[in-house]
Order: C-alpha cells, then sequence, then structure tokens
C-alpha cells in the first residue's frame, strides 16, 4: 500500500483551508501487517468517518478539558507542562502549499492535557507534538478493552506489540514508528552507525501535519485518530486466519470512543469495526482434518464485529533500571538484544532478566520497605465474594520479598466502582475479572516490559469467570473426553515439539489456571461420589477459593517475571504429598509456577490439602536472584552464589521447553510426588473407584443423566494424564540444567528397572483387556445434556463412545511407544549407561509391548477369545508394525528396523500356532487369520529400504 505524498494534499487553494483537517484523514494509510509477528496480510486504514458523534471523553484528576482560548497562550515551560490556552482563533489564511494555522484547526475544540495535549472535536482528535516530541522513545502499551469471548479476542487482555514507539518528522508527514531494539551498540561509536545502516524500525502509522507550527510553542498538530483508528495491530488478519473468512478493517464505522490524559500518559480507547461481505462455509469433498471456514458463535451476526482497544502512550524511565544478567538456573522471562559494541565477544546476544524496580527506601537496612511498592489494583469488575482470596494470593508473595530485603514489596489496592480511570492504564498492575463464552486459560498474567533494561511497566492479570464459579457442570461441554488420537496425545504430553519460534510461542501460553479449573471439577466430582463433599456445601466454595488462591499466586509470579517449573512437583515425597498435616500449612511442590494436579486421597485415606496456598522454597530462591539489591561491585558473584545452588534438591527447575521436547520425565505437567509410579498408581486407583461409584449412583428425580458423563469424562481424562507420566520415564533422560559447581551430570537416563516399572503399569492399567471397566448398563445413561447439544452439535454429540476413547487413548501410546524418536533415544540411552547390560534395552519395549497387546495368544481355553475392543487395538498395533516392516526407512537406526522385522517373523508364527487351537469363535479365528496374512503379505513385500 502506498502512502500519499504531503504536497500533493497541501496544493489545495485557500477556498479550501476551512475543509483541509477533514481531507487529512483520507490521507491516513498503514502497512500491511504491522503490530504483532502473528500480524501478516493486507490491513486496510481507512480514515474513520461515524454514524454518530462519539461521546465525550471521561474526566479524570489529572486531565482537563476546555474550549480553545481566544488569547495567546504563553510558550510551555522547560518541565513539558501543559499550556495555559491557545493561540487566537482567527488567523491569516495559509500560503498555498501550506498546512492552515494552528489555531485555524483546533477552533471549537476541548483541549486534554497529558503526556501529549490533545484536541478534540466531535469525531476529530489532534494531537499536539512539540518538537522535543520527536525521535524519542515512549511505551506503548496495547490491550483489548472488549471482544467477543472467544478464540483470544478477550475483553482485558493485554496484546503483544512494539514497546516503543516514538514520533518522525519527514518533511510535512509525521510518522510513529516502533523503535528496532533488537540489535544495539554503544551509542557514538562506529558499530552503532555499521548497527543503524543494518536494521530497520517499523511504520505503525503515518499522517500529514494538520496544521502550521504554533507561534510560541513551535508544535504541530497531527490527526491522531488517522493513526490510531486503523488496524495497526494486524487483527484483522488474525480474525482472517482464526475463522478463514474475510474479516477486514472498517474504517467508516470506527472511531475514538475515549481520551484522557495524565502527564506522563495518554489513553486513546479505540472501537475497530471488522466486517466481512460474505461469509465462507465448508465445501463438500474437503478432506478430513483439513481447515474449514467457521464463525465466531456469540455474534448476532458474523459478518460483523467490534474489537475495543486501548492505547496507552506513556513516558519511558529517564534513567532505565540497572539490567540483571540472566542465568539459566533460574526461570525468568528474558529481554533480548544483540549487542555489537564487542566484537571479541563469544556471541553478541545478551540476556536480561525482567522484572520491577524495587529500591529500598533504607540501603543500609537488612530488610527495608521499598521507595515505590509493586501495587496491584483489583478491578471493580471482580466479584466482591473472591476479592478477599484474591488479595491474599497476591500479597502472598511478600513472603519471599522479605527473605529478599524487603518489607511490605507488595501492596493490593481495591479500584473505587466511581473511577474516571482504567485499570488498563499503563503503569497499573491489576487483576480483572473476564466473562468468555470459551474459557481458553483460566487464569493468565502478561506484562509489558522496557526492553532496554527488563523493567516492566505495566501488568494485567485476566480471571475467567467460568473457572471459579461451580466449574463441574460449566465446564462440562468444552471438557468430554478427547475425540482422537492427536487430542489425547497432547493430554499425555507426547506431541512432537513445535519447530519453529511461533509455535513455540504458542506452545508456552500459560494455561494454569484452565488446566486447575479443570482438575477442580474433577475433584468435586470424585468427593462428591465418596460422600466426602456436598457440591452445595462451604466445604465445597472453600474448596473453590483454595483453587482460587492457588490460580492467583500462579499468575502473580508470572507478573513478576517468573517463568513456569514444571520440574518443582517431584522434591516432596509421595507420603508427604499425601500427609493432611504436612500440606495444611506446607508447600507440596517446590513452586506455585507448577501445574500440579488436585491432591486428591486415594479411596479409604484421609484427604490432604487439594491446592497449594502457600510458595514453595524455589519461589523464595527465584526472588532472591532477581530483586535482592546488590552493589554493582558485588553483583556478579553474589548472582553467581545464589544461582550455585541449583543442585539443592528443593530447587529443582525445567521449565516450558523441558516439557515440550518430551525427553525429560521430571520436567512434565500434572504429577505430583517424587515416586511417579506411585503417582500414576494412586491416579489410576482413584479413577477406578470413580466408575465404579458412577454404576451404582442413584440420581436425584429432577436430575438429568448429563452429570454420569461427565464424571466418566473425567475419569479418562486423568487416567491419560496418569499414563502420559508413566511414557515420560520410557527412554526419559532427566536434563538438569547445572553447572559443573554441583557435580552432577547433566544428563541423567531413567533407571532401567523405573522404566520396567512403567511398562508393566501401563499394561495392566491401560492396555489391558478390561482397563477402564464400565458396564452396557452404565453406558446406556451416559446421554448428553440436550440443551448444550441444542446450542454446539460438534461438541456435544449425543452417544459417548467409551471403546472408541479408551482405543483413541491407546492408539496414542501406541504411537508413542512404536515412534522413532523413542527407538532412538532407547538406543541412545544404552549407551550412557556404565553397564549396558542394565539398560532397558530395545528389545525388551517391542517384547514387552507385544506381550501386552497380544495378551490371548499365551492364553488357554475361554482366556484365548479376544473381545472386540481388543481385536481393535491388535490391529492398531499391526498396522503400525507393517508399516514399518514395509518402510524400514521410517526408523533411522538399522538396529531398530532389524528388531522390527524380526519381532513380526516371531509374532506370525505364534499368530499361526494360535488360529489353529481348537474351539475359537468365529470372530478370534477370523481375526488371528487375518492378521497372520498382514504379516506374511508384509514380510514377502519388496522393502523400500533406505541405507544398509
Amino acid at each position: 500500500m502506498s502512502f500519499t505524498h504531503p504536497q500533493a494534499v497541501w496544493r489545495l487553494s485557500a477556498l479550501a483551508t476551512a475543509t483541509v483537517a477533514a481531507l487529512m484523514a483520507g490521507c491516513a494509510q498503514l502497512p500491511a501487517g504491522t503490530g504483532t509477528p502473528a500480524a501478516a496480510g493486507t490491513a486496510a486504514a481507512a480514515a474513520p468517518q461515524q454514524a454518530a458523534p462519539a461521546p465525550a471523553p471521561a474526566a479524570t484528576p489529572a486531565a482537563t478539558s476546555r474550549p480553545a482560548a481566544a488569547a495567546p497562550a504563553p510558550a510551555r515551560a522547560a518541565s513539558g507542562a501543559a499550556p495555559a490556552g491557545a493561540t487566537p482563533a482567527a488567523a491569516a489564511p495559509p500560503a498555498p502549499g501550506q498546512p492552515p494555522a494552528f489555531a485555524t484547526v483546533i477552533k471549537d475544540a476541548t483541549e486534554v492535557k497529558g503526556l501529549f495535549t490533545a484536541w478534540r472535536k466531535d469525531e476529530k482528535v489532534w494531537l499536539e507534538l512539540r518538537p522535543e516530541d520527536f525521535d524519542k522513545p515512549f511505551f506503548l502499551s496495547p490491550k483489548l478493552t472488549s471482544g467477543i469471548g472467544e478464540s483470544m479476542f478477550f475483553g482485558g487482555l493485554m496484546l503483544p506489540s512494539p514497546r516503543l514507539v516514538q514520533w518522525k518528522r519527514v518533511h510535512n508527514v509525521v510518522r510513529l514508528e516502533a523503535i528496532n531494539t533488537q540489535q544495539i551498540a554503544q551509542a557514538g561509536t562506529p558499530e552503532a552507525r555499521a548497527v543503524a545502516s543494518a536494521i530497520s524500525p517499523s511504520l505503525l502509522g503515518s499522517i500529514p501535519v494538520a496544521s502550521a507550527a504554533h507561534p510560541e510553542r513551535k508544535s504541530v498538530l497531527i490527526d491522531g485518530a488517522a493513526i490510531f483508528v486503523g488496524d495497526m495491530l494486524g487483527l484483522g488478519a488474525t480474525l482472517q486466519r482464526t475463522y478463514r473468512q474475510s474479516y477486514s478493517f472498517d474504517g467508516r464505522n470506527s472511531a475514538v470512543l475515549g481520551l484522557r490524559g495524565k502527564p506522563d500518559l495518554l489513553v486513546l480507547e479505540v472501537q475497530n469495526h471488522y466486517a466481512s461481505p460474505v461469509i465462507a462455509v465448508p465445501q463438500p469433498g474437503t478432506p478430513p482434518g483439513a481447515p474449514v471456514p467457521t464463525t465466531p458463535r456469540g455474534l448476532m451476526d458474523a459478518r460483523s464485529l467490534f474489537l475495543g482497544i486501548h492505547y496507552s502512550l506513556a513516558r519511558l524511565p529517564e534513567q532505565p533500571m540497572a539490567a540483571r544478567v540472566a542465568d539459566p538456573r533460574v526461570g525468568y522471562f528474558l529481554s533480548t538484544t544483540d549487542d555489537f559494541s564487542d566484537d571479541l565477544a563469544r556471541s553478541p546476544r545478551k540476556r536480561i532478566v525482567n522484572r520491577w524496580r524495587l529500591e529500598k527506601k533504607d540501603p543500609a537496612a537488612a530488610v527495608s520497605e521499598p521507595v515505590k511498592p509493586i501495587t496491584y489494583w483489583l478491578d471493580r469488575n471482580i466479584p466482591v465474594k473472591y476479592r478477599e482470596v484474591i488479595t491474599a494470593g497476591v500479597l502472598e508473595w511478600n513472603k519471599a520479598f522479605e527473605k529478599a530485603g524487603f518489607k511490605n514489596a507488595i501492596e493490593v489496592k481495591q479500584q473505587p466502582d466511581d473511577a474516571d480511570w482504567d485499570t488498563l492504564d499503563a503503569g497499573i498492575a491489576s487483576v480483572r475479572w473476564m466473562v468468555n463464552r470459551d474459557p481458553v486459560f483460566g487464569a493468565i498474567g502478561p506484562s509489558h516490559v522496557d526492553p532496554r533494561s527488563g523493567e516492566i511497566l505495566d501488568a494485567d492479570i485476566g480471571m475467567e469467570s467460568l473457572s471459579s464459579r461451580n466449574v463441574r457442570a460449566a465446564r462440562a461441554r468444552i471438557l468430554g473426553a478427547a475425540s482422537g488420537p492427536a487430542e489425547w496425545a497432547q493430554l499425555m504430553q507426547v506431541a512432537q515439539a513445535p519447530t519453529d519460534s511461533a509455535s513455540l510461542h504458542d506452545h508456552l501460553a500459560c494455561a494454569h489456571g484452565d488446566h486447575a479449573a479443570e482438575q477442580l471439577g474433577f475433584a468435586l466430582d470424585v468427593l462428591a461420589a465418596r460422600g466426602d463433599l456436598d457440591p452445595d456445601s462451604p466445604e465445597a466454595q472453600a474448596f473453590v477459593l483454595a483453587y482460587l488462591k492457588d490460580t492467583t499466586m500462579h499468575e502473580v509470579g508470572h507478573t513478576l517475571g517468573l517463568r513456569h517449573n514444571f520440574r518443582a512437583s517431584r522434591i516432596f515425597s509421595d507420603k508427604q504429598v499425601a500427609d493432611p498435616a504436612f500440606t495444611k500449612d506446607h508447600a507440596f511442590t517446590g513452586s506455585v509456577m507448577e501445574y500440579a494436579p488436585v491432591n486428591l486421597p486415594a479411596p479409604g485415606e484421609p484427604a490432604a490439602a487439594p491446592f497449594q496456598v502457600t510458595l514453595g522454597p524455589y519461589d523464595y530462591w527465584a526472588i532472591e536472584y532477581a530483586y535482592k539489591p546488590i552493589a554493582t561491585a558485588d553483583e556478579k558473584a553474589e548472582l553467581q552464589r545464589i544461582a550455585g545452588r541449583s543442585g539443592e534438591r528443593d530447587l529443582a527447575y525445567g521449565t516450558d521447553e523441558d516439557n515440550l521436547l518430551g525427553i525429560d520425565p521430571d520436567a512434565l505437567q500434572m504429577d505430583l510426588g517424587d515416586d511417579p509410579i506411585a503417582f500414576a498408581k494412586r491416579r489410576f486407583d482413584i479413577v477406578a473407584d470413580l466408575l465404579k461409584r458412577q454404576e451404582t449412583r442413584q440420581l436425584k428425580p429432577d436430575e438429568d443423566f448429563a452429570g454420569l458423563r461427565r464424571s466418566v469424562s473425567y475419569a479418562l481424562r486423568d487416567a491419560g494424564r496418569a499414563a502420559g507420566v508413566l511414557l515420560r520415564q520410557v527412554g526419559g533422560v532427566r536434563t538438569l540444567r547445572d553447572f559443573a559447581n554441583t557435580g552432577r551430570d547433566p544428563l541423567q537416563p531413567v533407571p532401567a528397572e523405573t522404566q520396567r516399572a512403567a511398562l508393566t503399569l501401563l499394561s495392566q492399567r491401560v492396555l489391558a483387556a478390561n482397563a477402564f471397566p464400565v458396564s452396557p448398563a452404565l453406558q446406556r445413561r451416559l446421554a448428553p445434556d440436550y440443551l448444550e447439544r441444542q446450542e454446539n452439535l460438534a461438541a456435544t454429540p449425543t452417544e459417548f463412545p467409551l471403546g472408541q476413547n479408551v482405543l483413541d487413548m491407546q492408539r496414542a501410546l501406541l504411537n508413542r511407544l512404536m515412534s522413532d524418536d523413542l527407538a532412538r533415544r532407547v538406543l541412545d540411552n544404552e549407551a550412557k549407561v556404565d553397564q549396558p547390560a542394565q539398560a532397558l534395552h530395545l528389545r525388551d519395549l517391542y517384547q514387552q509391548l507385544e506381550a501386552d497387546v497380544w495378551s490371548e495368544l499365551a492364553a488357554s481355553g475361554s482366556a484365548a477369545e479376544i473381545g472386540a475392543t481388543r481385536r481393535d487395538l491388535q490391529r492398531e498395533h499391526l498396522n503400525r508394525l507393517t508399516a514399518l516392516v514395509i518402510k524400514p526407512g521410517l526408523l533411522a537406526r538399522a538396529d531398530a528396523r532389524a528388531l522390527v522385522r524380526s519381532q513380526a517373523t516371531a509374532l506370525l508364527a505364534r499368530i499361526e500356532r494360535a488360529s489353529r487351537r481348537n474351539g475359537l469363535g468365529t470372530e478370534t479365528r477370523a481375526h488371528l487369520q487375518d492378521s497372520a496374512e498382514s504379516l506374511r503379505s508384509a514380510l514377502a513385500a519388496k522393502m523400500e529400504r533406505t541405507g544398509a
């Protein structure tokens, strides 16, 4: 998209001067796909034209609005104070080719003082830019004020975007540019000149100046609406990709709705309209799994939607905060740059932790209050009954800060109901309540950071309302049983890791609240089925409040800079985790940044604390690393001392990448205690007990059957998660983030006995013929919620195919256990063991899997009969085995290819012997004969061999 040349605009006759300001809106055009990495595509940025005038801006204590004065205004003070008035309204007509006089443009406009003085008249908004405002970095913080309640278009959500922006004037055009902070060099050096010529800023918007310079202040006006009312953030392209519809920005029906200012802040509240002239529908013959057009389900008309965007422009700290170097042993979000000042450094990459600026009032005191505490504002939209527990969750972090030298480092304040400001304003850390149609994350804790120093300048925690109400019913429609092997693989954390950075970023989004909310619902069902908890009792409400405190602490941790810690669940013993006395007032994981399952007792055991409501030892240590005041001269040595404790058991750390790469048996979600076999067995026992109790569950006369279906679904999903914990042990390698000082090896294969125990338990509790016993009578009662099915057929099918769900879980297990990735790792681990004979060998894995899946071949009599669900599982195993025989190139290691062929030959002989037995049923005999023929054909086929 091209930009209109400014001189073409100003070649107007003097008679047209009165309409210049209106015409300027037509010159505003934005580049395609600016704003976020995901914002690709064309974004139209037509000037705003409203069908109705926008409402007047709300008044704030720090913002003043008044009509332009008739008398000349004194020059602006050097301190940056707002002008006392405006220039005279009457002014001479501009010379041909020049913009109109300052006073002419703002005649009858209302002034809004702020970081930049703004002027408003009806739908028009002008920003006054002084000479010193150009070529200077400012902080841009965008958020959604209103959304559509689904697909991450949520009102109150922080948006990623360029953080540092600057105004640039090129002749008579003013640009808003995103400053490129990725590559830097020391100012004034040849290296800095080289960097400047090698990198480029990004254009967010441009507009010709709307006025001549003010005669005293020398400031100029620009059309602010033409800059900010547009698709600066690329939301139109995101809508296109999400729904595969032709949504585009509609400038005619978009406008600035609010305008507020403070001395260091200017807020523009924009309402963008996006529209699609037609709605695409899925075409007949579309292959299964192929992307198809969909529509937002919460709109009255899918062709039209509004998104509210809150833009905060704020002044950056005059003196950047002292940066603190990152260390891989302690988990923080980072600000990363390439500093080319020193060409002798091994790498130009510099990584610093993201943290709030905290300074002691009394630097000499061991513990001092901060000069400026970290203040979290509770938004007025949070239900009153939850404010106390959310406050407690926020303030819990003061315990860690006190250990680091700060008393009352964090404080909580309540936004008044009549406040004339928004908790979305830049510089205000907040906790907000979200009411979304489709819950996605339960809670989220993003932040915006000064990339120069890693200083966190803004943070907005969002709590989804569906996560805290009685989620047993509310989440049933979106948390049904997984619908296929891919979904089960994701549930079991065995999906392949993403290969590109954008996908990795998507995977790193926090889903703690969502997982915790599902676990809350599962726990309430389990305890209600046992008769240990009345879902409508005060005890159940306390259960929900404990969940809310746990979730609040987790999200506050993110806004303090901390990343997930998925190894923290392993530091306490299984006995401690199950001990009510221990968990009453003690953390049962190393960190609240873990994704821990609800701590449920096995049948017949006393109940321990279900959720963690206090910090773990890792949390204290991590806060010390980033926030402890350290003299500059001592900082390097002291940080090394702190991080050097990483070998201590209580400080174990592993984060998202350690989990996503899928080889670390400790750094994973939804496990608890130091014995993964004992944990998985406990969860399988809980699942079996819950399923058994549904067989005799008596429903009230006015109660439908959807609750039974929900409980069975919860049980299967939790069994899938337990299976995922066991899968991680097979071929697993602990990947410790240690340095040499700990004396530990950073790569540690899982002991062979643990791997074999995991395989045995998987065989008994997942692959066995009757792993999930549900009687025909109970299956006939698993009816849907018919009102929910009426609203969404895809999410709530009529039947509940229990056998298919179990088979899909088993398929996901087979896919993992027979994968080339796992085969390579098992073979590699043999070389990492000092005594290879003690390792788990690949032949052991294949033989164990065959024995589990084909157990009937070794049986006699009626036990040799193979049921329908077992036949399905055996065919799945056979399909994978024959595919590897025909295409051995799918296995990268020659040993794996040889073992697969040997196994297929041996299995063929066993099946042929079994098929000749007397007394077999028709289905069993036909199944065995067909299986034998498949193996014979595969072994006789010409192999598609690659390599030796």
